[in-house]
């Protein structure tokens, strides 16, 4: 079943990090508790790689949980931190989530392959680069670092960007599609997540815009502020998921009556 994009302005980006702003300021509290959380997780699998493959398939879960929390919040329920774990008892979606979870691992995997395969010479250079910096010859840390810098092509580069950037705008959007469309095609979800891409460059480009300003003042304070800043990225980036997806998925519920006259509201969307 394919999905249905809606189309908007390049201003739609702003409008989407104002709302997830007043979404965030409803509960604070938990938002940031919630995000931490996810984050900790993320970073423990980093460390330890035996927590990876439970990580990442347990990601979908928590990543839906803290959606469906801003969903409730905006209906004016009250979220508390558990509601993160309520997606692993809902029956009718668990299994999608699991093999969602299986598609991020393979494509993970597969970053994983070809970034050593583009920068599989650069061991060497980087190597004897930090045996100079532990000796503190000054002369040999300059040499090093001229090699490494020597062994870093230009193309391989911009191929890994442009592979991180096809596996964001693939799976930027599956978890929420998966778990609110009720779409049971995980390929589709992620041919809809790459198209939404395509067709709102200007609106999410704008967001994204906001989002790397945002992460890099944080940088300057040694990015304390993320604490705040991501919970809200990630209440607007789930507004624009609405805007985008869900208003869509309501109407198509809805009868149609032929004495109703289509509107333009491209640059409109209720959250």
């Amino acid at each position: 079943m394919a999905v249905e994009i809606r189309i908007f302005k390049a201003k739609a980006g702003l409008n989407w990090f104002k709302a997830g702003w007043e979404l965030f300021k409803a509960q604070p509290g938990t938002f940031i508790l919630m995000h931490l959380f996810i984050g900790v997780l993320s970073l423990i699998a980093l460390v330890a790689p035996i927590f990876q493959l439970p990580a990442a398939l347990a990601m979908p879960f928590f990543t839906a949980g803290f959606y469906r929390a801003m969903l409730n919040r905006q209906q004016g329920k009250q979220i508390a931190f558990t509601d993160l774990f309520d997606v692993f008892s809902e029956v009718g979606r668990r299994l999608m989530l699991f093999r969602l979870g299986l598609y991020h691992l393979f494509g993970g995997f597969i970053l994983a392959l070809l970034t050593t395969t583009l920068f599989q010479g650069l061991s060497e250079p980087i190597n004897a680069y930090l045996q100079a910096v532990e000796s503190q010859n000054v002369d040999l840390v300059q040499l090093h670092a001229q090699q490494v810098i020597d062994s870093i092509q230009i193309s391989n580069i911009i191929v890994l960007v442009a592979a991180y950037s096809l596996y964001t705008m693939c799976f930027a959007f599956t978890i929420p599609l998966v778990y609110f469309s009720k779409n049971n095609s995980i390929l589709e979800c992620i041919k809809a997540s790459l198209l939404v891409f395509w067709h709102n460059m200007a609106a999410l480009g704008v967001f994204g815009a906001i989002s790397t300003g945002l992460i890099l003042f944080a940088a300057f304070l040694s990015f304390i502020p993320l604490l705040f800043i991501l919970p809200i990225l990630y209440a607007g980036f789930f507004v624009s998921f609405q805007a985008m997806f869900m208003s869509a998925m309501v109407e198509q519920t809805k009868p149609q009556n032929s004495d109703d006259t289509p509107s333009d509201n491209h640059d409109r969307f209720d959250a």
